[in-house]
């Protein structure tokens, strides 16, 4: 009788159980199947084999095939998975399908049908090598054997056997400018020991400074992974990392998924941008925190820059999780201008006050007006009265954040207010980090109107940083609690979390009470659950 092995596979559904089936031959964690699912196929990854299924046999289907020519899940991406499916409460099939998305995977197929023509075509050589032909005929023959032997070679390489990870050292809280100085340094370091670097960035539109340095220092070795490139290009990029060191990949969230088999340092620049935060779909995760726990499974090091530190990644280095260093240069200085003050001395002229106006008088070169709730129209009116023959920018805090404005004389928030969203717990510490942006991307005069001049996002940094966690403890706030945001049809509701023992238990909790809520609606609701950053 054929021995029968219960497998347990992950497929990229969003399903509230891990399907089991059934196979004739052992298959190791990570291998790559066809399973049956319902009435449709689909690629799956082998989880873990299971001596007891816990189901009748006769309910357990069959795999359909194995997919030998599809690379395998490596034991550190399955763990990878398994945290970011723990932590953000999802299920592993979601992660999968963030991780390999269907054109992913038929990229995957593509080279597998490249890899099986190739076969077939050396197969065709040698047979024909076998029987009498001319030299110039035989010449050729075993010319083109080599040339697709060569091919499959590169196409199958196994990469060599990885040495033992090391404990991943303290991550590093990098505040300052002349970050990119420092990420160079570091990347030669890693780059001489053969080993892989990832480096993180927010947005395409923000990293292309950071490419052109990288491109400049490293030729040929940096690679860009983000939502531009086609389905071949990053099906090549993964095959470099998974075969080979020395690569450095610099790309957005999704790189995370990419099959590192060198990882040695990642860099996640701008660590505080609200766009490390994935919202939709499922996982959503923070590729920031994401990219610390993906570091420690490879026993990488990993470096958190940033003009302006979450409060999180702050609170993780004042309690020592991480180590905290200081790189300069220094900001540039700020001039700050009260528009309350300068209205009762009729120092306005519409938007602008005559303080700004005197600034940009005193400089030569163009100009960036930042506005908020301002319409362009209504500045360029008065840009084009106080500000004539001057090359005058009106840009909104979207656009400036992904723009060089090293090349402005001056740079001016016309109204820092509209920073500050009083609905938002978050607001101040967005609108520090928004200015701190801001004057590290100037090189120039940077000049701020508020009407709250005497806000204390406006002082000293670390009294700024130490007035908002103070409050974030007094109300039980991240950093010091985790938000647990749950929607279910019209239902909304928001779960403190405390960092304590019984922090995953009720986080099971949770996701149990969101199972019932689907299952009681038959089908017709879905729960969205959203966890606050580590």
């Amino acid at each position: 009788m054929e021995e029968c092995h219960y497998i347990q596979v992950a497929v990229p559904l969003r399903l509230a159980w891990v399907p089991c089936y059934r196979s004739c031959v052992p298959l190791s964690p990570g291998r790559r199947v066809t399973v049956p699912v319902a009435s449709r196929r689909y690629v799956g990854v082998v989880l873990r084999s299971v001596t007891d299924p816990g189901l009748p046999a006769s309910r357990i289907q069959n795999i359909i095939s194995v997919e030998e020519d599809l690379p395998d899940i490596s034991p550190e991406e399955l763990k990878f998975w398994e945290f970011l499916s723990n932590y953000y409460l999802c299920t592993i099939g979601e992660v999968y399908k963030a991780a390999y998305p269907s054109g992913k995977i038929r990229s995957e197929q593509t080279a597998a049908d490249i890899l099986a023509r190739l076969r077939s075509r050396l197969a065709i050589r040698e047979e024909a090598l076998t029987r009498k032909h001319k030299d110039s005929v035989r010449e050729r023959l075993e010319a083109e054997r080599d040339d697709i032997a060569s091919r499959i070679e590169a196409l199958t390489r196994i990469p060599d056997a990885s040495p033992a990870k090391p404990a991943a050292p303290r991550p590093v809280l990098l505040v300052g400018g002349g970050r990119t100085r420092e990420y160079i340094s570091m990347c030669r370091s890693v780059i001489a020991k053969g080993l892989n670097v990832l480096v993180l960035i927010p947005e395409i539109a923000a990293s292309e400074q950071l490419e052109a340095v990288f491109d400049e220092e490293f030729p040929g070795v940096t690679h860009r992974v983000n939502s531009h490139i086609t389905d071949a290009r990053r099906r090549s990029v993964a095959a470099d990392v998974r075969k080979f060191g020395g690569q450095i990949v610099l790309g957005t969230r999704s790189s995370l998924f990419l099959p590192f088999s060198r990882l040695g340092l990642i860099i996640v620049e701008q660590e505080q941008d609200v766009f490390f935060k994935q919202t939709e779909p499922a996982p959503r995760y923070n590729a920031r925190d994401a990219a610390v726990m993906l570091a420690r499974i490879h026993g990488a090091a990993v470096v958190l820059g940033t003009p302006a530190p979450s409060l999180e990644s702050l609170h993780n280095a004042q309690t020592g999780k991480y180590e905290l260093r200081r790189t300069g240069p220094e900001l540039p200085a700020m001039t700050l201008i009260d528009i309350n003050a300068e209205r009762r001395k009729n120092g306005m002229q519409g938007r602008l006050s005559r303080k700004l106006i005197d600034a940009v008088a005193n400089t030569s070169g163009p100009v960036a007006l930042i506005r908020g709730w301002e319409k362009p129209d209504e500045l360029l009116d008065v840009a084009d009265k106080w500000l004539p023959g001057r090359v005058v920018d009106i840009l909104t805090l979207p656009e400036a954040r992904l723009k060089d404005l090293g090349g402005y004389a001056l740079v001016a928030v016309v109204q820092a207010d509209a920073l500050m969203n009083a609905d938002d717990f978050r607001a101040d510490e967005h609108a520090l980090q928004a200015i701190a942006m801001l004057r590290e991307s100037c090189r120039g005069v940077f000049v701020v109107q508020t009407a709250k001049s005497d806000h204390p996002v406006f002082g000293e940094p670390s009294e700024v940083y130490a007035r908002l966690l103070e409050e974030r403890a007094r109300f039980s706030l991240p950093p010091y609690t985790r938000l647990v945001d749950t929607q279910c049809g019209s239902r909304r509701e928001r779960i403190v979390l405390k960092p304590d023992g019984t922090l995953q238990a009720r986080k099971n909790t949770i996701l149990e009470e969101a199972r019932q809520l689907e299952q009681s609606s038959k089908g017709r609701l879905r729960t969205t659950i959203d966890v606050d950053p580590i």
